[in-house]
């Protein structure tokens, strides 16, 4: 504004000067050069008006750990780590010299997502870094190679990969190309054997058998088990075409030489390129692994210590040996540039809240000290994240990937995570031993989980009664889909019947509680045995457990009650929410998005506030059909306006061609019209829309579109192409009358009566989240920062 003052000034001094022809013209000389440097300079000023806020949260997500032994005879574990830092890298710890340090991917491989790692047999490292293959030398701490696996895929997931028979190293490529390719660990060389499954996106397991067979097991969509010949190249399909189905199959090697795979609840016994298949109780145990998949810990020292634990944002981890029972904590440093921002949305009193990804750390920003304050994490939500924020008078709603949940914050009260009475998870897991199966710490439910190899695995706690007398056990289990039943035993004596922990929602189970029990004062244990159900797999999870003598009605913490707290969940439906609403109506919230893995076609979950009342609209049913709703408004009326996607990220086959604009009847939950506003985008990235009803548009090949409800006409498109791509996010109202859109290489201002649009200025790094318009700054994130922008026009004094 001063500048501008300083111009017309100078414009009217210009012309006052008129009458002295010869200063007149000395004056407009200058006058001219003034004004040349001045608009020179005015990109600096508008790049001033951005402010880098900083690293919302500084940490960083883990992703699988290994213990092993180099060839020097040093104890090791390798840790795979994901932030947002330029350049990737793994934890080495030496747990006898306490001492850690960071390794950098070499120069030229990206930061991206690790899944599946292996601790070959030939004592070297490797990891799938994205679409890379990385060989680590732990003994020399060097890269020895690293190459791009398969050009056209995007990830190494699951356990997909393994020690071939030929010494070679063989992994499978998922996303969306499912290639099986090897690497000669002595000539560096790759080699891409092709595409398994012409269709299917996700190459999940891979196994050998002692016939030198390869078997992949693939999904999302249609599970399919492959058999492949490397010598030979011989490729046959395991599973009759007519029987595939939903889902993902698995394969792993057995003790007795044969490969086992499973598709729903059919079980195979996999040899020499043929399937047969059997009952689940003929299945061989697992042969020992080297592979680690996400999240994973392979624990066991040669001198029989077991990596228990690695607490990454706590950093620490901790070693277990069981002769002693003695647990030796060690803590360690690192350098993170902090995990990627997602989302941003506006809270009460003018806050912006935020989310981050990998792992989950809510953050909250004041506009007007502009400072970023972590809120911290949400356990039960870990790896995943709020995809999209908005808020509901005094509650901060947040839509979460992946379990499709809807989690509301209080911002009036304490942040206060659950707390249960007794004896918690993790501390279950540190006490606690598993017999033919793997005990795991699960961070994402709070829960001591047991992964049996066969039915009849068992996880064991100990527990300690002070005095004799009479106590209750109190029991907290968990209940989800694959989950079978299980017996509990005290002291080896079973207490009651079976207990069925199978359910279609992950939830906490009823309260068990069994006494009064005479004890004497002493040690007692207490097992958990896995017990063979049809159509079901051997796990189980318990959330707490405690010996008392008192008898509880709840292990949940009811005097301390949790904030943030979950609302609903549907995952099937809302698997990577995308959008998430506040009605008019001020009692009702609305999430959508892409659903679960290997499905096509997102829902609407509707939730009331006041009353609880959860509703789920189905694409199939109630929307358009093959379609996600990945950003939602409401008109005047209280109906709602989608703009929708085809796209199905998690492997699932899209059917539809364009996405399009609908409007729902908020009273009838029904789609009243929709239409395709921009031909050949498969994707309606952002929207907004008046109070005239005029809809405001982004896709994704950045075309900008205003669409008349009340018409159903398009009245204005352009392309917004040379602004750069469309974050989620992007459109914000101002209180001038004018929209401002967020892409990721300008901010822009359009009126919103001509439709006219300015660029108000180029961004100084990428938008890669959009987010919230407060108190005149558009806040928005780049990578793992808070930063914003202050529009001039709308700043308060």
């Amino acid at each position: 504004m001063i500048l501008v003052t300083i111009l017309i000034v100078m414009n009217s001094t210009r012309h006052r000067l008129k009458s002295n022809r010869l200063l007149c013209k000395f004056s407009c000389m200058w006058v001219e050069v003034f004004i040349c440097l001045c608009v020179s300079i005015t990109p600096v000023f508008a790049k001033d008006r951005f402010m880098d806020h900083g690293v919302g949260a500084k940490v960083a997500e883990f992703r699988g750990a290994v213990a092993l032994q180099d060839a020097h005879g040093n104890n090791l574990v390798i840790a795979l780590i994901l932030d947002n830092s330029p350049r990737g890298y793994i934890l080495v710890t030496d747990i006898d010299k306490e001492e850690t340090k960071q390794y950098q991917y070499p120069p030229g491989v990206i930061n991206a997502s690790v899944f599946a790692s292996l601790m070959s047999k030939n004592g070297l490292f490797y990891t799938g870094v994205g679409n890379f293959l990385l060989e680590f030398d732990p003994a020399s701490r060097e890269w020895l190679f690293h190459g791009i696996a398969q050009k056209d895929s995007r990830f190494i997931v699951g356990t997909a990969i393994t020690d071939g028979p030929d010494e070679l190293i063989y992994l499978g490529t998922s996303y969306p190309k499912t290639h099986l390719v090897s690497f000669n660990p002595k000539t560096k060389e790759m080699k891409d054997y092709g595409q398994l499954d012409p269709r299917e996106e996700s190459f999940n397991t891979l196994a050998f058998d002692s016939s030198n067979w390869a078997y992949a097991g693939i999904g999302t969509a249609r599970w399919n088990i492959i058999a492949y010949n490397p010598k030979t190249g011989d490729r046959r399909q395991v599973i009759a075409e007519a029987e595939r189905q939903f889902g993902t199959a698995k394969v792993f090697a057995g003790t007795d030489g044969m490969v086992y795979g499973n598709a729903g609840q059919q079980w195979f016994r996999l040899f020499k390129g043929e399937g047969e298949k059997i009952q689940r109780k003929e299945v061989s145990p697992p042969a020992p692994s080297r592979t680690i998949g996400y999240g994973q810990i392979a624990g066991y020292f040669p001198d029989g210590r077991q990596l228990l634990c690695y607490n990454l944002s706590e950093k620490w981890l901790e070693v277990k040996n069981p002769k002693t029972g003695k647990i030796k904590r060690i803590t360690f440093n690192y350098k993170t540039n902090g995990a990627q921002i997602t989302s941003l949305g506006i809270g009460p009193s003018g806050f912006v809240y935020a989310s981050t990804a990998h792992p989950m750390h809510l953050l909250k920003l004041d506009t007007k000290s502009k400072i970023v304050q972590d809120l911290g994490p949400i356990p039960k939500v870990a790896g995943g994240n709020f995809c999209a924020i908005t808020s509901q008078k005094k509650l901060i709603i947040g839509a979460q990937y992946p379990s499709g949940s809807l989690w509301a914050y209080d911002a009036t009260k304490p942040w206060r995570l659950r707390k249960f009475l007794g004896i918690q998870a993790q501390e279950l897991f540190r006490r606690g031993k598993a017999t033919d199966g793997q005990l795991i710490y699960s961070q994402n439910h709070e829960v001591a989980f047991l992964r049996g190899d066969n039915f009849g695995a068992e996880m064991t706690f100990p527990l300690e009664s002070p005095t004799d007398g009479k106590y209750y056990l109190h029991i907290l289990p968990l209940k989800a889909k694959k989950y079978c039943s299980i017996q509990f035993l005290l002291d080896g004596k079973k207490l009651g019947m079976p207990y069925s922990s199978a359910s279609s929602e992950t939830q906490l189970g009823n309260l068990m509680v069994y006494g009064p029990l005479d004890l004497k004062a002493g040690n007692h244990s207490l097992t958990v045995r896995t017990l063979e159900t049809i159509g079901q797999e051997p796990l189980c999870s318990i959330a707490a457990v405690e010996l008392s003598q008192v008898k509880r009605k709840t292990l949940v913490n009811v005097d301390k009650p949790e904030n943030p707290k979950e609302l609903a969940s549907w995952r099937d439906d809302i698997c990577r929410p995308r959008t998430v609403l506040a009605h008019p109506d001020g009692i009702h919230v609305i999430m959508a998005g892409f659903a679960d893995y290997g499905r096509c076609g997102g829902g609407l979950g509707i939730f009331n506030i006041k009353t609880g009342e959860k509703t789920l609209l189905t694409a199939e049913k109630n929307l358009l059909s093959g379609h996600s709703t990945i950003t939602l408004k409401s008109l005047p009326n209280g109906d709602l306006v989608g703009g929708t996607s085809i796209d199905a990220p998690g492997g699932g086959h899209p059917i539809a061609s364009e996405g399009e604009i609908y409007i729902l009847d908020w009273g009838e939950k029904k789609i009243t019209w929709h239409m395709v506003p921009v031909p050949g985008d498969g994707n309606i990235i952002s929207i907004q829309v008046s109070t005239k009803g005029l809809i405001y548009g982004l896709s994704s090949n950045s075309t900008f579109f205003v669409l008349d409800s009340k018409s159903k006409q398009i009245v204005h498109k352009e392309s917004f192409g040379a602004y750069g791509y469309v974050p989620f996010h992007a459109l914000h109202f101002g209180p001038n009358n004018k929209l401002y859109a967020m892409l990721s290489k300008a901010i822009v201002e359009i009126n919103c009566e001509t439709f006219a649009h300015e660029k108000l200025a180029d961004t100084p790094v990428p938008i890669s989240a959009g987010g919230a318009l407060v108190n005149g700054f558009l806040c928005f994130a780049s990578g793992s920062h808070v930063w914003s922008y202050q529009i001039l026009d709308l700043r308060k004094n």
